[in-house]
């Protein structure tokens, strides 16, 4: 069994599948899509496992976020100050610019990271759309 194998939370996490069972999708569209890019279903179209398991749920996936453009703006940083020898005010701009870019990226990857804590992997989950 590898670390991205179909039954390992890392495969749901960055997949973006339902942490039930790890075949449906969390959001509606792809990534960059300008109406779908922060649309996150209901429901798993697999198994019917709600995403919103509470009002407010999602509350907790804001820390998540913040740790990880947090750590991507630093390392980002210090990659292009010391590594590739920018100035500190072009290496700041262009680390926020690649964070502000990444944005969607980063906003689904908390959420994934976020119900994924919660919601734990049945391999023999029965499918209600079956």
């Amino acid at each position: 069994m590898g670390i991205f194998s179909p039954s390992s939370k890392l495969y749901s996490i960055f997949g973006f599948k339902c942490p039930k069972c790890h075949i449906g999708n969390q959001y509606n569209g792809p990534a960059f899509h300008p109406s779908t890019a922060f649309e996150m279903k209901k429901n798993c179209s697999h198994c019917g496992q709600r995403f919103m398991l509470e009002p407010g749920f999602y509350w907790g996936a804001m820390y998540i976020a913040y740790a990880l453009a947090s750590g991507f703006l630093l390392s980002s940083f210090g990659v292009l100050f010391f590594i590739v020898n920018l100035d500190w005010k072009m290496a700041f701009a262009v680390s926020v610019i690649l964070v502000l870019f990444l944005y969607v990226l980063i906003f689904r990857l908390s959420r994934s990271i976020w119900i994924n804590i919660y919601v734990n992997y049945d391999p023999n989950n029965e499918s209600i759309t079956k």
